[in-house]
C-alpha cells in the first residue's frame, strides 16, 4: 500500500479532469474550487510520502509531470473562456511541457527542478485566485496574479533549457569518452585470441572477457578523473588475466606457490607481449604483472599498478562468496554442467 499510494495520488489529478470539466461548464465555482484546492494538495502529499517511505521511481515522477499538465491544462481551458489574459499562462505552459517531453524522449530523463515546482504552486494558485474572482464578480487585480504567474513560467523555461544544455553536455563528454576508450583498447577487443576469454569462467557466473572489460573501464575512469596514465591503465585492465587457458580446467596437483593465484600474472604478461607487442612498456608489463598483490611477492611499482590491484580486487569481490568453486569436486561439476549445456 505504502508503495502504490503515491502513484495513486498521482493518478487522482489526471482522474479528476473529467469532474473538473463537469463544474466549470456548468459554472459551479465553488465546487471547482473545493475539487481543485483538495486535489492539488495531492501534488504535495504523493512526493513527501514517495520520500518518507522510500517509494519514489520513475513511473511515479513521470505520472506526476504527466497530472500536474493535465490538471492544470483542464483549469486553464475552463479560465480562459472567463478571463482571456489565462491565454499566455496556458501558452506558456505548453511550451514547458513540450520541451520536457523532448528531452524525455531525447535522454529518457525527468527534468524536476525546484523552480518548477514553485512555478506549478504559483500557477494552481494563481488559477484558484482566478476561480474566486469570477464568484467576487472581477473585483480582484487578476491581471497581476497572471503576471507574476507568466514572469515564474518564463524562469521556469530558462530553468529547464539550462539543465538540458548541461544534461547534453554530460551525455555527449559520456558518449566521447566511450569512443576514445574503445579507440584506445580497439586492437585488443578485435583480437580472436582475446575473443576467446568470452568462454573461460573467471570466479562465479561471469567470464574473464566480461571481468577484464569491466576492471579496464573502471581504471580507465578513475584514472580519466584522476589524470594519471589512463592508457596504460585501460590496456593494463584488459590484460591483467589475459592466461592462456582456464584455470577451473586444470586439475594437475602442483605446489602450492605454483597454483593459478601465484602464476597467471606473469602468465598474462608473457601472453599479453606474445600477441600485443606494440600495445606493451615496462609499466603496462609491470602492473600486469603485480596485480596479483599480495600473492605476488613484487611489489606494484607504480600508482596505477596500485589502482588496478585495488579495481581487480573490488571487481572480483563474488569471490569470496563462493569459495566452493575453488574445490576440484564443485569445479569438475561445474564443468559437467557447462558441457551438457554446450550439447544440448
Amino acid at each position: 500500500m505504502k508503495k502504490n499510494l503515491p502513484n495513486l495520488l498521482t493518478l487522482s489529478r489526471i482522474l479528476a479532469i473529467p469532474l473538473i470539466l463537469y463544474f466549470g461548464i456548468k459554472g459551479q465555482f465553488v465546487w471547482l474550487i473545493i475539487w481543485g484546492s483538495l486535489i492539488a494538495l495531492t501534488d504535495y502529499l504523493d512526493g513527501k510520502l514517495a520520500r518518507k517511505w522510500h517509494a519514489t521511481s520513475k513511473l511515479g515522477a513521470k505520472l506526476d509531470a504527466v497530472g500536474d499538465k493535465c490538471f492544470a491544462f483542464s483549469l486553464l481551458a475552463i479560465l480562459i473562456y472567463y478571463t482571456h489574459s489565462f491565454f499566455y499562462v496556458l501558452v506558456l505552459e505548453g511550451l514547458i511541457a513540450l520541451f520536457n517531453i523532448y528531452v524525455f524522449l531525447k535522454y529518457n530523463v525527468v527534468q524536476s527542478l525546484i523552480v518548477g515546482k514553485i512555478k506549478t504552486w504559483i500557477i494552481f494558485s494563481t488559477i484558484l485566485i482566478g476561480f474566486l474572482n469570477l464568484l467576487i464578480d472581477n473585483k480582484l487585480p487578476i491581471s497581476l496574479f497572471v503576471f507574476i504567474a507568466v514572469l515564474f513560467q518564463i524562469v521556469s523555461l530558462i530553468q529547464y533549457i539550462h539543465a538540458y544544455v548541461l544534461l547534453k553536455k554530460q551525455k555527449n563528454s559520456e558518449k566521447l569518452l566511450n569512443q576514445e576508450y574503445i579507440e584506445i583498447v580497439s586492437p585488443i577487443l578485435k583480437s580472436e585470441e582475446f575473443l576467446k576469454r568470452k568462454h573461460f569462467s573467471h570466479h562465479y557466473n561471469e567470464s574473464v572477457y566480461d571481468h577484464v572489460l569491466r576492471v579496464s573501464y573502471d581504471c580507465y575512469k578513475i584514472g580519466k578523473k584522476l589524470k594519471w596514465d589512463y592508457k596504460a591503465l585501460a590496456i593494463a585492465g584488459l590484460l591483467h588475466d589475459f592466461y592462456e587457458k582456464p584455470w577451473q580446467e586444470d586439475f594437475l596437483k602442483k605446489p602450492f606457490f605454483q597454483k593459478h593465484g601465484f602464476t597467471h600474472a606473469e602468465n598474462a604478461r608473457c601472453n599479453a607481449l606474445k600477441y600485443f607487442p606494440d600495445l606493451m612498456n615496462e609499466k603496462i608489463e609491470s602492473m600486469i604483472k603485480t596485480h596479483m598483490f599480495p600473492l605476488n611477492i613484487a611489489l606494484p611499482k607504480y600508482k596505477e599498478s596500485w589502482l588496478l590491484t585495488f579495481v581487480d580486487k573490488v571487481n572480483s569481490i563474488d569471490f569470496l562468496f563462493h569459495p566452493t568453486l575453488m574445490m576440484p569436486r564443485i569445479r569438475k561439476k561445474k564443468l559437467k554442467q557447462k558441457d551438457t549445456e554446450n550439447k544440448k
